[in-house]
């Protein structure tokens, strides 16, 4: 079978063939992603499409997953398991809603018959771990069972300078820290796909992945007085250990009508989340000199949360006609998530040596959201090569906060009307023109909304918002493209007109602290233009390339009263891949990322990835080195501002690695047709 290309685009979508890239080897999925063009992360770590949070599917499924849980998912998945990463910036109607369009994960089947794999890999950043899977597949029939375990050691350091500017008076505010995490990732995971004849399928997917960890750091203070003097000296050592559970399954049911591309498929989905951490503070305050004063304090600050999600969808695709050219979809879903959080902070009286409850920095609540659609939409065939789409969604979202703690209940819930439409144009040369307009919704999650205090950083405390209300955003993109044999090019422009802009927003109280919480802004207009393109130069060598640049300009009123600033955010992705032979494979991958923010911007250094990959034994086993970062260490510099302040911040973290990963395959399948003619011998005779 000839080896397909790394990357192929289509239709303005584009596929990452994750199982020819030499980076899938020993990496989870999270890694694998960030090397995928188009994809890229923003100052948080989140993923995201042209700046844009995607949706994420795993095998046409959505994971259903909160930010952290989606987090350790895709670190713990092996990216060794997947055959494929669909990007899709024009999503199909069931996910035209979603603001940052679609990530499709697909994972290997296997061939027919009996297979499987096992890796082991270690790396000199102190990382190690093995994976494997099994699967089986007849003409009706797919079975496929994996399982991995990975340990990760992550070492950095920062540090940040804040200058506080009062009305007679400026003061600085110092920082220097270490760190030194670790984690243990098991994941498992076991599908199921049979057909009932030629018109039915089940499918049947149960999976669960757990993150251990323990966290360490030490962040030193100092502030200094606008003549240079040092006070509030502090040192303070934070100790946090956990572990984060995640399973979860879906069961799902197809039928294929008789007319083409008529389908109805119904799925059924449930998870489950347990999330305990265990976060231990000690604070020594310190004199100008950096001597002990003899003062100190000891927090603990426990979390559990337990997470529950439901979710029924049905999607169903009617051609009324024979040919298809008028194809009507149809579609609705609902689910429903609660989150159960208990917070209980201590402080140690050393008098009495006993842990006292501060009811303050303490919660216990219960966050529910429930959502749901009903959707319809036409694509019709006008004529050769042209074809025009449009429809709705009725979307409805219900968010309840039941603070238990205060006895009191938020409750806020909103029903939208979610248009969207497109038309495109392919010519007989492979160039293809398309209009795109959507109006999308962008719901704050958990993450954002909970009111809980995070104290890791005593002079930077950060929590939730619950009376946030959703982003609104009219989009309008336009996209030209053509495909050939050496090459593929995808152009595209955008406006995006946003309202009610959820963003995290720092603000400096009168002590001296910061809050750190996610506000919606009033308006912004984000321009947006891009590239993924590639060229074959040979059968051995090909490049690749996505681009990306997203500008925000912002309302009157936040330019004025709150400072904020028109900002850009630039994302590139540099791929090149090099295979001499069908032994060798060779790959070089390089990032950029620049993310702007209405108070600043976050800048990373550029991240490389070399893979060197050979094949033994008629491609059985296969030995694969990565290097990752060889020349720098990656860093981040982030500068904001505010209206009463301007921070500096430096952070650096040990990514060169060099790591071995070999894996062995092995395969009793024999090819369908193979099969076929042997299952009517049988019968014959």
């Amino acid at each position: 079978m000839p080896k397909k290309p790394l990357v192929q685009s289509k239709n303005g979508n584009l596929t990452f063939n994750a199982a020819e890239s030499p980076l899938s080897e020993g990496s989870s999925a999270n890694e694998l992603l960030r090397n995928v063009p188009l994809v890229a992360t923003d100052a948080n770590g989140n993923l995201i499409v042209r700046g844009k949070t995607p949706i994420v599917l795993i095998d046409d499924k959505p994971v259903n997953l909160n930010t952290q849980q989606l987090q350790d998912f895709l670190d713990a998945l092996p990216g060794n398991l997947i055959e494929k990463i669909e990007v899709m910036t024009n999503p199909p109607p069931e996910y035209a809603d979603q603001d940052g369009g679609v990530i499709n994960i697909v994972t290997r089947k296997g061939k027919i018959g009996l297979g499987g794999r096992i890796s082991t890999y270690g790396g000199t950043r102190g990382e190690y771990g093995a994976n494997g899977n099994i699967s089986y597949r007849d003409h009706k029939l797919a079975l496929n069972f994996s399982a991995s375990e990975g340990y990760n050691k992550y070492v950095g350091s920062g540090w940040s300078h804040r200058a506080n500017l009062y009305t007679d008076s400026t003061d600085m505010l110092l920082t220097s820290n270490t760190f030194h995490n670790t984690n243990t990732r098991p994941n498992a995971r076991f599908s199921l796909d049979y057909d009932l004849n030629k018109q039915n399928s089940l499918s049947f997917v149960a999976q669960i992945n757990q993150n251990v960890y323990n966290d360490h750091s030490l962040t030193n203070y100092t502030s200094v007085s606008q003549y240079g003097a040092p006070y509030n000296v502090s040192n303070r050592l934070s100790l946090d250990n956990g572990y984060n559970l995640n399973p979860n399954g879906n069961l799902s049911f197809r039928h294929r009508g008789a007319l083409p591309e008529e389908q109805l498929e119904i799925t059924a989905t449930y998870g489950y989340g347990h999330n305990w951490s265990n976060p231990a503070y000690y604070q020594q305050y310190l004199n100008p000199d950096s001597t002990f004063t003899g003062i100190d304090s000891t927090q603990r600050q426990p979390d559990n949360e337990h997470i529950y999600n439901y979710e029924l969808r049905v999607n169903y695709d009617k051609p009324l006609d024979k040919k298809a050219h008028t194809l009507l979809s149809l579609g609705s879903y609902y689910n429903s998530s609660s989150n159960y959080i208990k917070v209980t902070t201590s402080d140690l009286d050393k008098t009495e040596n006993l842990y006292l409850v501060d009811s303050g920095l303490s919660s216990n609540l219960n966050f529910l959201q429930t959502k749901g659609s009903f959707r319809a939409s036409v694509r019709q065939t006008i004529s050769h090569g042209v074809t025009a789409s449009g429809g709705t969604n009725l979307s409805y979202t219900l968010n309840r906060f039941d603070l238990y703690n205060t006895h009191t209940t938020t409750r806020n819930s909103y029903w939208e009307w979610l248009p969207f439409a497109n038309i495109n144009k392919t010519w007989d040369n492979q160039w293809a023109l398309t209009f795109v307009y959507r109006r999308t919704i962008g719901r704050p999650g958990l993450s954002q909304m909970n009111p809980s205090i995070n104290y890791t950083d005593p002079y930077d405390l950060s929590f939730g918002n619950p009376k946030l209300t959703p982003t609104l955003s009219n989009q309008f993109d336009l996209h030209t493209g053509k495909s050939s044999n050496n090459y593929y090019f995808n152009y595209s422009v955008g406006l995006n007109l946003v309202q009610d802009v959820v963003s995290q927003i720092t603000t400096l109280q009168p002590d001296g602290v910061t809050y750190t919480t996610y506000e919606n802004i009033s308006s912004r207009m984000e321009y947006n233009t891009g590239t993924w393109s590639g060229y074959t130069f040979s059968h051995a060598l090909k490049i690749n390339l996505g681009l990306n640049y997203l500008y925000s300009h912002y309302g009157a009123y936040d330019r004025t009263v709150n400072k904020y600033e028109d900002n850009g955010s630039f994302y590139t992705n540099v791929n090149l891949s090099y295979t001499p032979t069908p032994l060798w494979d060779f790959n070089v991958t390089c990032l950029y990322n620049r993310s702007g923010s209405p108070q600043g911007v976050t800048t990373a250094t550029v991240n490389t990835n070399f893979g060197l990959q050979h094949k033994f034994w008629k491609k059985k086993l296969i030995v694969t080195l990565n290097v990752s970062d060889p020349f720098t260490e990656q860093s981040t510099t982030t500068t904001t501002h505010g209206t009463d302040f301007n921070s500096l911040a430096y952070s650096t973290t040990q990514t060169r690695n060099y790591r071995l990963t070999i894996s062995y395959n092995w395969n009793g399948s024999i090819d369908r047709g193979r099969k076929q003619l042997l299952r009517a011998v049988h019968k014959k005779n």
